[in-house]
């Protein structure tokens, strides 16, 4: 029997069944800076922030940062950590994995409609207002391999423009050079097969150029739930796989619980 993301919402304690006011957990964006987004894991008035936010580096390629710690008053500030790895394709190490602060993270999570963030990476400063991703739905969760350290996939459920059920999926990894980068793939809920495509846009510090935002098919990404896990340990897994340029793998997902310890130095 397959079974889809969208299933899986089902079984996640990282997801609301219903959206509450103070589950702001989930994908957010700046409607006015598309192609790029903030996954926000922050529910139930808890002082625990974490997530994972998909930009572009000073030459315009895929950059990705986290950020972890704790809310006071609703108010998050924490630094932002950049990642290197494992690069694709070669055997994985979690002690290679290194992460340093680049910059901090400033968000207001008062407004559970509209988020502000303001950040700092290097001499650039900046703000974005973020809205959910799609306002039909605010169900959202982290998955990661725990033997696998260091990357991540955020999933989400959203509307399209003609009001279909789609699942989308961000997966944050590094590439053949070790360096930080992420893909997406967005389909029919009830598929397990998508197309992995990775996204340049705006150099960071430039102003932003909605139509520098470019995709590319990279590969494919297969997920399929497990079933037989569930059933014997009542945690819900995803087997994923994937093939990005001939380099195929796999990945053996749970879900990740914030917050986490501080990142790797």
């Amino acid at each position: 029997m397959k079974k889809t993301f969208l299933i899986l919402i089902l079984f996640m304690f990282l997801s609301a069944a219903a959206c509450g006011a103070a589950d702001l957990s989930g994908m957010w964006w700046d409607v006015n800076k598309p192609g790029t987004g903030v996954y926000i894991d922050y529910k139930d008035g808890g002082a625990g922030v974490c997530g994972s936010w998909y930009l572009y580096d000073e030459r315009g390629n895929p950059l990705w940062l986290t950020f972890v710690g704790r809310a006071e008053n609703n108010i998050f500030n924490g630094d932002l950590y950049e990642f290197t790895g494992p690069p694709m394709g070669q055997t994985w190490d979690n002690s290679s994995i290194r992460s340093e602060p680049v910059g901090s993270i400033r968000l207001d999570l008062t407004n559970p409609d509209q988020l502000s963030m303001k950040y700092e990476i290097g001499r650039e400063t900046g703000s974005l207002n973020l809205t959910r991703f799609s306002s039909e739905s605010c169900r959202g969760s982290l998955w990661w391999d725990i033997n696998k350290q260091g990357q991540g996939l955020a999933h989400f459920h959203f509307a399209g423009s003609s009001g279909e059920d789609l699942t989308g999926i961000v997966w944050y990894v590094y590439d053949t050079s070790g360096n930080p980068t992420w893909y997406t793939a967005i389909g029919n809920p009830d598929a397990s097969r998508f197309d992995a495509l990775q996204f340049t846009g705006p150099a960071l510090g430039d102003p932003w150029d909605s139509t520098l935002v470019k995709s590319t098919k990279a590969g494919t990404i297969t997920a399929k739930f497990d079933e037989e896990a569930l059933q014997k340990s009542y945690m819900p897994k995803i087997n994923m796989g994937f093939n990005i340029g001939g380099i195929t793998g796999t990945l053996n997902l749970v879900p990740f619980v914030c917050p986490v310890a501080v990142p790797h130095r």
